[in-house]
């Protein structure tokens, strides 16, 4: 009886130390307004997604970088906007300053550096999907509790554990 037990307890180990995290696959879809995420195939709000895509750090801070590129390119959107706006109101004027076309100009030329960097930030939120796709198979904890077998230097096997 003891060794059956033995033997069940150590198939039981070296099931727990192959046993992997469930993986996903993230996909996401622009569209012109709104972008639609899915993970399996299944469409899920944008907080699930990326709470899933936290699990492999470097594809959130990526995630993150886009993101803030884009907070970015809506601000100087905005304020490209105004200024285009603004300069052509004080052109329309009868006695218009030669000021107008400057101001025109410039506000012209932040609003396609603001869609420059949104593309920019857009292809960052891309590659971060692209790095967890690919990265989620490795990970195989969550950093708690795991056990796998390690190669030793002596040329064996050994079990390991990480806390």
């Amino acid at each position: 009886m003891k060794k059956l037990f033995a033997v069940l307890l150590i198939l039981c180990a070296f099931s727990i130390s192959f046993a992997q995290g469930q993986t996903h696959k993230l996909a996401m879809d622009r569209g012109f307004f709104t972008t639609d995420y899915t993970i399996d195939g299944q469409e899920v709000d944008c907080d699930v997604f990326e709470q899933e895509l936290a699990k492999v750090p470097e594809a959130i801070s990526k995630w993150n970088t886009g993101n803030t590129m884009r907070y970015i390119s809506w601000g100087a959107a905005f304020g490209g906007g105004f200024l285009l706006g603004y300069g052509i109101g004080e052109g329309s004027g009868y006695r218009a300053p030669e000021s107008y076309k400057i101001k025109v100009l410039a506000g012209g030329v932040i609003i396609v550096a603001a869609f420059i960097v949104e593309r920019i930030g857009n292809s960052k939120k891309d590659d971060a999907v692209d790095i967890y796709n690919q990265k989620i198979g490795t990970i195989t904890s969550n950093n708690s509790f795991s056990m796998g077998i390690v190669p030793t230097e002596q040329g064996g096997i050994a079990l390991a554990f990480n806390f």
